[in-house]
């Protein structure tokens, strides 16, 4: 997978300031990009849960689903809400 590079509004659409959901293509530089708004805490969140997931297999390796997933219904953010699982004894 490429590195995206860093663009800014000016040198992708002939009218930046200008509000059109019509535009296409529209490589906008926000949400999620490799942008200027870009999550700072990223980063941070992704290695805060592959510590935490690391510890759990470390501490309940037969651990499993049970079930499937509630999803989160947002607008904002994508992700389960709960998960059950089991495990032995």
């Amino acid at each position: 997978m490429a590195i995206a590079q860093k663009k800014i509004d000016e040198t992708v659409f002939a009218d930046p300031d200008r509000f059109d959901i019509t535009r296409s293509p529209n490589p906008h530089v926000g949400f999620g990009s490799a942008g200027p708004h870009f999550c700072l805490g990223a980063h941070l969140a992704r290695r805060e849960i592959k510590a935490m997931l690391r510890e759990l297999l470390t501490r309940v390796p037969d651990i499993r689903t049970a079930g499937e997933p509630d999803y989160l219904l947002s607008s904002f953010i994508n992700g389960i809400k709960h998960l059950p699982c089991e495990f032995g004894a």
